[in-house]
């Protein structure tokens, strides 16, 4: 250091003039960026250790004024917001469907929905691995749902609801039933052959491939697949979303219902699980709620911690030094980073920013930071002379330490200002600013009580050390107290720490043999971690976000189990639908469709759910017509009038043509999924599925399915890890 404090820098390279020339000095620094910012500091600390007040004041009273934000917090709980990056492609194919088929009170169409708002889902398993399928089973599985429909009720404003008064219907129909549970039980039960996983009876058909979960398979004589056993059904309770009123009546509905099914007796045959659209919302505030008290323990531990470290004894002694001791400064340190969390999280809350529950995570990493920062500016102060007057110790303290912890506090408020553009850790840069002005000035107060050789608790003169052997127990244990001894070179008090380092660990870690070991060791280490990369898996299991005991988990652990497997719906919707009125146009959507239908995550042509497909059966099979081409759309609407409600309508969208005559501008169609369980499939499925749609540019073809919301999160977070 220089005689004023300020820390020297290497020259990297010097020319000298020779004698008789003209040459210039010229001089190679790489230091003007650090010794500007050492010698502001050098100033800063300067004037703050004349002036501590207004830098203990200020700080205060900016964090109670900051703290007001909190009265405005309202935690942003959506997971499909909070988990899904903006401007995702899943985004886009959502609402390609709802716009073309918004969801309202009369629409509702099991399988088709796109949206889970006000979605109740519930899970009956089979126990000890039975068939429920089997009579007692499907018996057990009817109460469950008449309990739903008719037990399960709200008051609200003097009036009850119950599900038949909330539900989703379908053209005034009632409300979506689970008859089919018992009808398909009964055909098993009386030897039906029941083809999986679309069953037809007569002209009747429906999908069950995301109905029933894991199934056994048989082939017939005939080479058709047919259920053997299977063991759980999902059931699907979809209540009304709009207005708000009546979204805000069903949100109760469901939150009833999960304190029934809670408390629902248990079933000797089945086992249940349910799921609602709170359910992540909720489990998310749990989760945060679960890390309060370890944030407590997190603080108090460091409290302890910082306080032990901060304790300096009498050499050649195990008596406390008062005056080097500085437990409350300790404390002070990591209320300082505390601070820094209430006035930053106030301060975005002020400015409007929404506050998610994801945060609170956030205090753990900016306590331990600032922790850390508290500990770099003490152990510049003790490198510091005690001889020098206080305020060019913290001159000299603010030169050291200051551009270390500006360092560190930029580069980490540049990680998370990088990582903001597409999430919200960039709370965090606000916790910079206390670091450096309300610590420091309690910092330069207790090296004012060091340099009067007082107690920095009590504040008293202490003995010193010299008085060991005349001072009482008392004395020696609370009053005493060392001082600089610049006559024997005793300027600078240097750690027993520092010490081990500086003559033991560092000219162990230079010998030779050491230098070899380290080696080797390092090389296993990076072998080691080059495994573990190896697997890791990408995604965001749903069970994940939720705390152990949620009852959502063993719900997420059935779908995984048996219905993300096998049977889970994709919608295809083909935007710009041709002129089908052509046979040749007619066969290339066969094909389109063909080639949906065959991936290695589609479950083949016997999963489709196509309404061209229904028609053709039903003009070939029922009435024994052929498909007129010119006549293509009125036979259409002919077949779609043909039964009551049909529900084939809500996958076709009309539009005018030119020749006025009312043609089919876009249409969907449903395949069943396999293999969609990990969320690397997951991801795999959603890309392949995409691919598939980008060989038929003519059709401008969009797929969806709920958890594609999710899996665009999983192709991001390689490439956000590199660029991060």
């Amino acid at each position: 250091m220089s005689r004023r404090g300020l820390p020297l820098y290497r020259v990297s390279a010097v020319y000298l003039p020779r004698e008789g020339t003209e040459d210039e000095t010229i001089v190679m620094r790489f230091d003007c960026i650090e010794r500007r910012i050492a010698q502001f500091f050098y100033s800063y600390g300067h004037y703050l250790a004349s002036n501590p007040l207004p830098f203990i004041v200020f700080p205060v009273l900016f964090t109670l004024a900051m703290a007001t934000g909190f009265l405005h917090m309202q935690p942003l709980t959506d997971a499909v917001y909070l988990f899904t990056p903006l401007g995702a492609p899943s985004k886009v194919e959502r609402q390609a469907i709802h716009e073309k088929w918004p969801l309202s009170d009369d629409n509702y169409i099991a399988g088709r929905a796109v949206t889970q708002n006000r979605e109740t889902q519930v899970i009956a398993l089979a126990r000890d691995d039975g068939n429920i399928l089997e009579p007692h089973c499907s018996e057990a599985v009817y109460r469950l749902d008449a309990y739903i429909r008719n037990r399960v009720e709200v008051l609200y404003e003097q009036q009850y609801y119950s599900y038949e008064d909330l539900c989703l219907q379908y053209k005034g129909d009632g409300c979506p039933d689970n008859k089919h549970v018992r009808r398909i039980s009964d055909l098993y039960n009386h030897g039906f052959n029941i083809t999986f996983p679309y069953f037809r009876f007569g002209t009747e058909g429906g999908y069950l491939g995301a109905a029933l979960g894991g199934v056994s398979l048989m082939k017939t004589e005939k080479g058709s697949t047919i259920l053997a056993s299977a063991r759980a059904w999902f059931l699907i309770y979809h209540l009304k979303f709009h207005p708000a009123n009546i979204s805000y009546i069903s949100g109760l509905w469901e939150k009833e219902l999960e304190s029934h099914l809670s408390a629902y007796p248990e079933d000797p045959y089945i086992k249940i699980t349910y799921f609602h659209s709170q359910t992540l919302a909720d489990e998310l505030g749990r989760n945060a709620d679960t890390l309060m008290p370890r944030f407590v323990i997190a603080f108090v531990s460091l409290l302890v911690f910082s306080m032990l470290c901060s304790i300096a004894f009498i050499n050649k002694t195990y008596y406390i030094d008062w005056v080097l001791s500085k437990p409350i400064l300790a404390i002070l340190g990591v209320i300082n980073a505390g601070m820094g969390i209430v006035t930053s999280i106030g301060t975005l809350l002020l400015l409007g920013l929404p506050y998610s529950d994801i945060v609170s995570v956030m205090p753990f990493l900016v306590v331990a930071v600032g922790t850390d920062n508290m500990f770099l500016m003490v152990a510049a102060m003790r490198r510091t002379s005690r001889c020098l007057p206080v305020a060019d110790r913290m001159a000299g303290c603010m030169s050291d330490a200051a551009v270390s912890i500006l360092i560190t506090a930029t580069t980490d408020a540049f990680s998370f200002g990088v990582g903001a553009i597409t999430s919200l850790p960039a709370v965090h840069i606000f916790c910079v600013y206390t670091g450096v002005t309300f610590f420091a000035a309690f910092l330069a107060i207790f090296t004012r009580l060091e340099d009067s050789g007082r107690n920095s608790i009590l504040g008293r003169i202490t003995l010193t050390d010299s008085d060991v052997k005349v001072a009482t127990l008392s004395e020696r244990l609370f009053k005493l107290g060392s001082r600089p001894e610049p006559t024997k070179g005793n300027v600078v008090e240097e750690t027993a720490i520092t010490k081990f380092f500086r003559d033991w660990y560092a000219p162990l870690l230079m010998n030779d043999v050491v230098r070899a070991i380290t080696m080797g060791w390092f090389l296993v280490y990076l072998f080691f971690a080059y495994y573990g990369v190896s697997q890791i898996k990408e995604g965001l299991e749903p069970t994940n976000l939720l705390v152990q005991d949620s009852y959502a988990v063993p719900h997420y652990k059935l779908l995984q189990q048996y219905f993300w497997k096998y049977g889970a719906t994709l919608q295809v919707v083909v935007n710009n639908a041709p002129d089908l009125r052509n046979a040749a146009s007619r066969d290339r959507i066969h094909a389109m469709v063909g080639d949906f239908a065959t991936t290695r995550h589609s479950i083949g042509m016997e999963s489709v759910q196509f309404w061209m497909y229904e028609m053709e059966s039903y003009y070939h099979d029922s009435l024994s017509m052929k498909i007129v081409d010119d006549a293509f759309y009125s036979m259409l609407r002919h077949w779609l009038a043909s039964k009551h409600s049909n529900p084939w309508i809500e996958d076709i969208y009309w539009a005018d043509s030119k020749d006025t005559n009312v043609t089919v501008k876009s249409f969907r169609f449903l395949i069943g999924m396999y293999d969609i369980s990990a969320t690397k499939d997951q991801k795999d499925a959603t890309l392949l599925f995409r691919e598939v749609a980008s060989r038929w540019p003519e059709y401008n073809i969009t797929t969806f399915m709920p958890l594609w919301l999710f899996t665009d999160q999983y192709a991001i977070i390689v490439p956000n890890t590199v660029y991060h």
